[in-house]
């Protein structure tokens, strides 16, 4: 039932949303922002670690109203390598009563929207609809950004975060970065004037447009 009202609310993306292939929904998002986290501190330091979890922590709370439902995707590909604590991400979210759902499901083991070669893992999707107040976004963040590092405890899933209501999303990727999605271009102008210093600079004009 979970996954039935997700896609209801995926509707306004006019794409042919599967969710079991994140690519499509990403298709459909419209305008974004690109942050640095980890940069200036050396990979494989406690400082990047920790400063990433703050600035992805910081750009969540702005962006992700706090008196509202969020969702939260989790894609969960078998990355073995990365798996060190494989179950954190699940034992922070169960600590709470959260409504969820688990589907054990073929996923589309691809990163980037260009590609056309689809391979399909065996894996696992978990959907969980909470307050934002009841999750545990900051735990989460600093699990993500510990994964490459080599520290524990670390979160390898892909992890998506979706507030229906304002059509907003945001997806740290690792400790380098975070993305941030929005339907209305103002939303994320306000906050790339906030947080101008953090805006990955090889991409600031191609962001900058979408204000034009």
């Amino acid at each position: 039932m979970m996954k039935e009202i997700l896609e209801q609310h995926l509707s306004y993306l006019n794409s042919a949303i599967n969710l079991m292939d994140f690519n499509t929904i990403e298709r459909g998002l419209k305008f974004h922002l690109r942050f640095e986290l980890g940069d200036p501190h050396e990979n494989g330091t406690k400082e990047r670690v920790t400063q990433a979890k703050r600035r992805a922590t910081e750009l969540f709370e702005n962006h992700i109203g706090e008196d509202s439902k969020v969702y939260v995707l989790i894609y969960d590909l078998n990355e073995e390598m990365f798996a060190h604590s494989p179950n954190r991400i699940f034992e922070l979210l169960n600590t709470f009563e959260i409504e969820h759902q688990v589907f054990d499901e073929e996923l589309a083991l691809r990163y980037f929207e260009h590609e056309t070669e689809i391979e399909w893992t065996k894996g696992k999707l978990s959907i969980y609809l909470a307050d934002r107040s009841e999750i545990p976004y900051s735990d989460i963040f600093y699990g993500i950004a510990n994964t490459e590092m080599g520290f524990l405890p670390s979160i390898h899933q892909l992890v998506y975060f979706f507030q229906p209501h304002t059509k907003k999303w945001f997806w740290m990727y690792d400790d380098r970065g975070c993305l941030m999605f929005s339907e209305d271009a103002s939303d994320l102008q306000e906050i790339m004037g906030q947080f101008n210093e953090w805006i990955v600079e090889s991409q600031r004009n191609e962001m900058e447009q979408q204000f034009r």
